[in-house]
């Protein structure tokens, strides 16, 4: 697992990684996550499977989805310098998690390493005696911080990441149900993780993220066009949506400073919002997350598969 950069964000450690066919997994912590507990109720059922973290105590024990786990004793702490042999969601890795991490897996489990991104450089990885270092692949956050964000999975997410590429849901949805907000990442990665479980190598999940992130782009440029091609009826809506405003009610909200009918204007989340009232366009969220607005008499624009 590799890293990026969150401003002001804890992180699951990360650098660039040394091999250049892998792209690099940011695992993000939760020190400003209010919403990561609450779900202490769910899965009651402990992990037999050995789990482990490095925690560099970096942030605020209360927020951090891996010391949830520790607190509900599904996580063992790791000291600098104890060898772990399973599976390490580290930057160091020079390939992703795949199925044939799974007897790795099964006998000595996974850990992650927990610590800021801002202090990676006080990170001792020469202490950190991990035998098998991996990274992840492409995958899409469901934390309530980096909702919807590729690559920034917090330590639960990237810990339930490695056992769902490898076909262990059992250990994978044991873990996520510890959050409210758990269940969203096996429901907003569903697909992509289906793909890389068929692979038997890292070589073959790497082309399988080649293949969906050529993909994504893709659906990002049609957004993109389908969106700017739409700003003149957007703004031709918002101009009559002002004026029935005005005539109907005083009290409603004025748009007289909101993008109007000109095209080249972007409008705002809240002018969208209120066509979306009035049932004149409709939301439509896409597998990375991205809330797509279309007009309820006009047909989506068509994926290239």
């Amino acid at each position: 697992m590799g890293g990026g950069k969150r401003g002001g964000g804890r992180r699951q450690t990360g650098r660039h990684p040394r091999n250049q066919h892998t792209t690099q997994q940011v695992v993000a912590g939760d020190s400003d996550n209010n919403s990561s507990s609450g779900g202490e109720e769910g899965d009651t059922r402990q992990i037999t499977v050995p789990l482990g973290m490095w925690d560099f105590e970096q942030c605020d024990p209360k927020r951090c989805s891996g010391r949830r786990l520790v607190r509900l004793g599904l996580v063992q702490e790791l000291r600098l310098g104890q060898v772990f042999r399973g599976i390490v969601m580290s930057p160091e890795g020079k390939q992703v998690v795949s199925r044939a991490d799974l007897p790795i897996l099964q006998q000595h489990g996974a850990a992650v390493i927990d610590c800021s991104w801002a202090r990676l450089a006080d990170v001792p990885f020469g202490r950190i005696r991990a035998i098998h270092n991996r990274q992840l692949p492409y995958l899409v956050a469901a934390n309530p911080v980096n909702y919807g964000r590729p690559w920034r999975l917090n330590c639960a997410e990237a810990l339930a990441a490695a056992f769902f590429v490898v076909g262990w849901d059992e250990v994978a949805d044991n873990l996520m149900s510890r959050f409210k907000w758990g269940h969203a990442f096996r429901e907003m990665n569903g697909p992509l993780l289906e793909r890389y479980r068929q692979c038997e190598t890292s070589e073959q999940v790497l082309e399988v993220q080649r293949e969906w992130m050529a993909m994504a782009d893709r659906e990002a440029i049609l957004r993109q066009q389908a969106k700017l091609g739409d700003y003149a009826d957007v703004g031709a809506e918002l101009a009559n949506s002002s004026n029935n405003s005005r005539s109907s009610s005083s009290e409603d909200e004025p748009l007289d400073s909101e993008p109007g009918s000109d095209s080249e204007s972007e409008p705002s989340d809240r002018q969208m919002a209120r066509l979306v009232q009035q049932g004149r366009y409709r939301t439509e969220t896409d597998r990375l997350g991205n809330v797509t607005y279309v007009k309820v008499d006009s047909k989506p624009v068509p994926v290239d598969q």
